[in-house]
């Protein structure tokens, strides 16, 4: 089974939302695709382990290209409602069940549009991240233990 390091943006109902993000991000291998609730845009850097980050180099490159990803999505189009970059976070949360969650500041690397971080309680522990969202900054990759990756996973 791989275990994909993305950034994975939930864009709402719109493809097109996607797509322009997935412009955004022009020379990175990008994926559109659907939860079947709303549009998403999946990056995916080349080069990285598909099994996780199992040593200290594995966890070093991927958190260079999670800091890489979310440097250019500081200057993405306001087109997406949030996003996060992890391993498997294409399978993170619905818009839904992102709103149901109690605290939201248990996913570092969790970017939110305003509105997303206004209804959920404005929580303090978000700053500011680009024009219209707010992040929980992103601390990085760590070393896997028993190659149980560590990613926030969708609770269906």
């Amino acid at each position: 089974m791989a275990w994909i390091f993305a950034l994975n943006a939930e864009c709402g109902e719109r493809e097109t939302h996607a797509r322009d993000l997935a412009r955004h991000f022009d020379g990175w291998p990008v994926r559109i695709f659907s939860d079947g609730v709303g549009w998403w845009c999946g990056v995916v850097p080349e080069g990285l382990s598909e099994t996780g980050a199992n040593t200290a180099a594995e966890a070093t490159a991927m958190t260079a290209a999670g800091r890489r990803l979310y440097w250019q999505l500081r200057t993405a189009p306001p087109v997406y409602r949030y996003a996060i970059a992890g391993v498997e976070t294409d399978e993170f949360r619905t818009y839904d069940q992102l709103m149901a969650e109690e605290d939201l500041t248990r996913f570092p690397g969790l970017v939110v549009g305003e509105d997303i971080w206004a209804a959920t309680g404005r929580r303090a522990e978000f700053s500011d991240f680009a024009p219209g969202y707010r992040w929980i900054p992103y601390r990085g990759e760590t070393r896997e233990l028993r190659g149980t990756p560590n990613a926030p996973r969708r609770s269906d």
